[in-house]
C-alpha cells in the first residue's frame, strides 16, 4: 500500500481546503434543508479514509487495512479477502481478523450514522449495533490470544498482500455524488413501496441491505427525522443487521481463501442472535 503523494503535500496544496470548505458549506445547507444531511455525511467518511490511509496505514498490519476499508465497504473487504487469488497463501488467523475488523468498523459507522443524522435518537436504537460491536471486539481478543490449531499461523514469507480500497485524495466528490443518489433513491423507492404496499417496507429493507447496510440504514434515519410518525426504526435496524449477516455468511460460505468457514459464520450468526434477543428483551421491559 503506497502513497501517491505525502500528507505535507495535501496541506500545502489548495485541494484539500477547497475540500474542506465545501464541506463546510454543506454543513451549512444541511442545517436549513435536512434531507441534504446525507452528503456532507459521506464526504466525512470519505475525508475520514483519507486520513486514515495516510496517519495509520502506510506501513500498517494487513488487519488494520481491513478495518479502514470496512468503513468504505465491508462487503468489498469480504469479496477481496475471501475470493481473490493474492490472499489465497494467507493464514487464516490473518484473514478472520481482517474480517471481524471489516465488520467491526461497518457497525461504528452505522453508530455514527445514527448519530450524524438524528439530533436526539434514543439509546436504544444504537443498541443492536453496540451489543454486536462489543460481541465483535470479544471475538477479536480471542482469535489472537487462543491456541486452538485453528488460529495457527505457519511459518510464511512474505507479509499478506494489500487490500486495494482507500484513497489518496481528500474527498472523491464523484463517489461522495454517486453514493447520495443511491441513498435519496433508497429513500423514495421505500417511501414509495411503504405507502404503496404497507407491510412491504420490511421485505424491500431486507433486500437493500443484502448490498449495502449502510445505505439503507441512512436512508432510514433520514426518514424517520423527516416523518417520524411513519416507520418504526428499531425493527427495521434489526432487518438490517439480519440482511448484513445474511450476505456476509453467504460471501464467506462461496469464498475460496478461508478455511474455518463454519467459525466465522457461527460467529456472525451469534452476534445477531444475540444483539436482537436483547434488544427486544429491554424493549419487552420498557427501557428507551
Amino acid at each position: 500500500m503506497a502513497h501517491n503523494t505525502p500528507l505535507s503535500y495535501h496541506f500545502k496544496d489548495t485541494h484539500l481546503w477547497f475540500d474542506i470548505a465545501v464541506l463546510a458549506l454543506l454543513f451549512v445547507l444541511a442545517h436549513y434543508y435536512p434531507l441534504l444531511k446525507i452528503v456532507p455525511l459521506i464526504a466525512c467518511l470519505e475525508l475520514f479514509s483519507f486520513f486514515s490511509f495516510h496517519l495509520l496505514a502506510k506501513n500498517s498490519r494487513f488487519q488494520l487495512q481491513g478495518f479502514l476499508g470496512g468503513f468504505i465497504s465491508s462487503t468489498a473487504v469480504f469479496l477481496q479477502v475471501l475470493n481473490e487469488q493474492k490472499f489465497s497463501a494467507s493464514a487464516d488467523k490473518d484473514l478472520l481478523l481482517a474480517l471481524v475488523l471489516a465488520i467491526m468498523a461497518m457497525l461504528s459507522e452505522c453508530i455514527f450514522i445514527i448519530y450524524f443524522l438524528t439530533d436526539a435518537a434514543p439509546i436504544i436504537y444504537y443498541l443492536p449495533f453496540v451489543v454486536q460491536l462489543v460481541f465483535f471486539a470479544l471475538v477479536l481478543v480471542y482469535i489472537n490470544v487462543s491456541t486452538h490449531p485453528r488460529f495457527r499461523v505457519e511459518q510464511v514469507t512474505s507479509p499478506p498482500a494489500d487490500i486495494e480500497l482507500l484513497n489518496d485524495h481528500p474527498i472523491v466528490w464523484k463517489n461522495v455524488l454517486r453514493m447520495s443518489l443511491f441513498i435519496l433513491a433508497i429513500i423514495w423507492t421505500m417511501h414509495f413501496v411503504g405507502n404503496e404496499f404497507g407491510s412491504s417496507r420490511g421485505f424491500s429493507t431486507l433486500l437493500v441491505s443484502l448490498f449495502e447496510a449502510h445505505a439503507v440504514l441512512a436512508s432510514v434515519m433520514t426518514e424517520w427525522t423527516l416523518s417520524p410518525d411513519n416507520i418504526e426504526p428499531l425493527g427495521l435496524f434489526l432487518i438490517i443487521l439480519l440482511g448484513n449477516t445474511l450476505s456476509k455468511s453467504y460471501l464467506v460460505y462461496k469464498g475460496s481463501n478461508l478455511g474455518q468457514k463454519g467459525f466465522l459464520i457461527a460467529v456472525i450468526s451469534a452476534a445477531l442472535v444475540i444483539s436482537a434477543a436483547l434488544t427486544l428483551l429491554v424493549v419487552k421491559v420498557g427501557f428507551s
